[in-house]
């Protein structure tokens, strides 16, 4: 339920990033993004992960609920990095620092920012059906976390599910699977019918004040662009 904490941290926050405008804090995101994939020594990346944790505190964002999230992309660029680890140590320890700093860049996004006016805001240069399929997903995935982690239970409490009979297991997790894909389908055809019926007309409209940027806005872009060119610069310090 990583999706769900991340959502309500984005709508019930009071720090300066939740109060900053959606427009800075995705000009921010795709500087930092430009800043990192541009990096190419570990002590730059290290300087960029360090800017990040220090905004997640100034953000007042639990820590705990966030750093682990980015041991996923760090699990899974080892075989990159084993592969860069043969040319030097440096090169698969770089390629490590930028999954983690690329998650931890959307991570501070999605947690300060509701996903409503993320989606609003990338509707200005996204087709608009994307951005409908965009707000229906998301909404659909917290109902069906909610039943799939009602049927896991169901299934461990009736005795479905044991640590060592794997078999027995993929076999109930496969049912509770299909049950979910059978669910989902009879789900999406209820909304469709609920949103029919209260005027949908082939779009959600959504406003967003887009450019009405405030001190915490200019201080979030001017620090993005900062970080930027002191990445790709020759003569960086970091």
């Amino acid at each position: 339920m990583h999706l769900a904490e991340m959502d309500l941290l984005a709508n019930t926050g009071q720090s300066f990033l939740h109060k900053s405008g959606v427009t800075s804090k995705l000009i921010f995101t795709i500087l930092m993004l430009s800043a990192i994939i541009s990096a190419n020594k570990p002590g730059i990346l290290i300087f960029l992960i360090a800017v990040l944790l220090v905004m997640f505190v100034l953000a007042k964002v639990p820590m705990l609920k966030v750093l682990h999230l980015a041991l996923y992309p760090a699990f899974f660029s080892l075989l990159f990095a084993l592969i860069k680890f043969q040319d030097s140590v440096f090169a698969g320890l770089t390629v490590i620092l930028k999954a983690v700093g690329a998650a931890l860049t959307m991570i501070l996004l999605i947690s300060t920012t509701p996903y409503v006016d993320i989606f609003a805001c990338l509707s200005v240069v996204l087709p608009r059906i994307l951005v409908d399929i965009f707000f229906f997903t998301y909404r659909a995935v917290f109902i069906l976390l909610e039943k799939a982690e009602n049927l896991f239970k169901s299934i461990k409490l009736r005795g479905g599910y044991s640590p060592l009979a794997l078999l027995y297991n993929f076999r109930n997790v496969s049912q509770m699977i299909g049950a979910l894909i059978i669910h989902s389908f009879e789900m999406g055809d209820r909304m469709h019918k609920i949103f029919s019926l209260r005027g949908f007309n082939g779009y959600i409209h959504v406003e967003v004040e887009w450019f009405q940027f405030n001190s915490n806005d200019i201080i979030i872009v001017g620090l993005g662009i900062f970080i930027l060119i002191g990445t790709v610069m020759p003569w960086n310090p970091w």
